[in-house]
């Protein structure tokens, strides 16, 4: 049994990582008066909202943007006092498909994009009004899109356009993915266009990575602690408290909130079997991204999607400073390549030459003057846990927060489902469990912290 000693800290309540799920959750509890503790493996809070320095300015070690609709998001940068750091802009998207681009910001735009045929192009814009007027429910969400997505949208359209995105962001998964995900997805990105004037979209000075520092300082200053580089290796429950062990420390809580994978979460203590069958069931897709510094722009389009087939599945290419200006980060034009992979396989394990390698075919499409030589710099990221996939059917509609053992609770970016996952919707989600991990705290009363069991 795991005993109390003089180097054992307790707190009302822990939370297993520092991303914004986490620091929201932190903050929860702390608003209602319980003392925090955080604890994060990686070096530095924001998971994948992360920034890195390029030219003197921090930008995102992934893309991120904010939508209009982000309202948790943009109510704490105004909370923050970052307002004046928000700048909205036009964020222009194109599709690459047979070695050329096609503009796709509009109505117009799916009107004149030649790889389908007319009646196939109006098909397709039909059932996309279509779906975003019968909006969701758990009819969708049994539906696999593969199965439904040509009699949604027609099967020209299907095939051409979604069909190779899904496949790219959900590999061996795309044809079983719910079609309650597929139009969460298009609901998210038409609440943010403006017709003929393609998506209006924000961007934070400094990254989300900025966001995720100035979160932690406020929370910080209520008297949460946050300790970085420190992963945890066990949570055990004993009588009414939890032992958490991490960096050769114990911290003794009532409750604990984990902010992580349900895989990663099965590792650091025995889930009750129920749950643990359901977390299981949840297929991860990594993320594998590259950053390039070019010393020119590419092209002149943020955002093109792939439709086409290419060497280690490149999804999409986003040319950041087609959104934000290039002296913003010394001159430098900073182009993403974004791969959604399995653990273990070539995309995984690429190094940035053959990531370069592979996507030459796409970088010269969008601009044939491109030569290796504009690329200054590249920096690969890569997370394990980046994209739960949405089966049809599957667990994640309903997924609980809570684990069914006793003041244990759990947010993950499976439990955003059927949203896809967002910087906004991770901060509800992280509200959300705080306050479920509060209300219990309440409930349950704090006698055995103060010694009184």
């Amino acid at each position: 049994m795991l005993q109390d000693g003089p180097n054992v800290d307790t707190v009302d309540a822990l939370v297993v990582g520092a991303g914004l799920a986490g620091l929201a959750a932190a903050d929860a509890l702390a608003a209602r008066g319980f003392t925090v503790q955080v604890v994060e493996g990686a070096p530095s809070v924001g998971g994948l909202a992360r920034s890195i320095c390029v030219g003197g300015e921090e930008i995102e070690a992934y893309y991120h943007h904010v939508f209009p609709q982000d309202r948790a998001l943009r109510n704490l940068i105004g909370r923050l006092g970052l307002s004046e750091k928000l700048e909205w802009r036009r964020a222009s998207t194109a599709v690459l498909t047979n070695g050329r681009l096609y503009p796709f910001d509009s109505v117009l735009d799916l009107l004149r994009f030649r790889p389908l045929s007319l009646p196939a192009r109006v098909r397709l814009g039909f059932g996309s009004a279509l779906a975003l007027v019968r909006g969701r429910g758990r009819r969708l969400e049994r539906m696999r899109v593969g199965d439904a997505g040509p009699r949604w949208f027609g099967r020209g359209g299907y095939t051409v356009l979604w069909q190779p995105l899904l496949d790219g962001k959900f590999g061996p998964f795309a044809h079983d993915v719910s079609l309650a995900w597929l139009v969460g997805r298009m609901k998210q990105r038409a609440n943010a266009r403006k017709s003929g004037t393609g998506d209006r979209l924000g961007y934070l000075r400094g990254g989300l990575g900025a966001l995720a520092v100035k979160y932690e300082e406020e929370i910080s200053a209520h008297g949460v602690q946050v300790s970085c580089g420190t992963p945890v290796d066990s949570l055990v429950r004993d009588a009414d408290r939890w032992h958490v062990r991490f960096g050769g420390r114990e911290v003794l809580a009532r409750t604990v909130v984990a902010c992580l994978s349900g895989e990663s979460l099965g590792k650091l203590t025995s889930l009750p079997d129920a749950y643990r069958r359901t977390v299981e069931a949840i297929p991860y897709r990594a993320v594998t991204c590259a950053m390039l510094e070019l010393d020119r722009p590419l092209g002149s389009y943020y955002w093109v999607n792939l439709i086409q087939p290419t060497d280690l599945a490149c999804l999409a290419v986003i040319e950041h400073t087609n959104f934000i200006p290039a002296d913003r980060y010394g001159g430098r034009h900073i182009v993403y390549l974004t791969h959604y992979v399995e653990v273990g396989g070539r995309a995984w394990n690429a190094q940035a030459d053959e990531i370069v390698d592979a996507a030459e075919v796409v970088l010269r499409a969008i601009n044939p003057a491109f030569e290796r030589g504009w690329i200054q710099a590249t920096h690969v990221s890569r997370d394990r846990w980046a994209q739960p996939v949405p089966l049809a059917g599957g667990p994640m509609p309903g997924l609980s927060v809570d684990t069914g053992l006793p003041g244990l609770f759990h947010a993950s970016l499976a439990h955003i489902y059927p949203d896809d996952r967002g910087v906004s919707l991770a901060l509800e989600l992280g509200g959300r469990v705080g306050k479920t991990a509060a209300e219990w705290l309440a409930t349950t009363g704090r006698e055995a912290m103060s010694g009184g069991v």
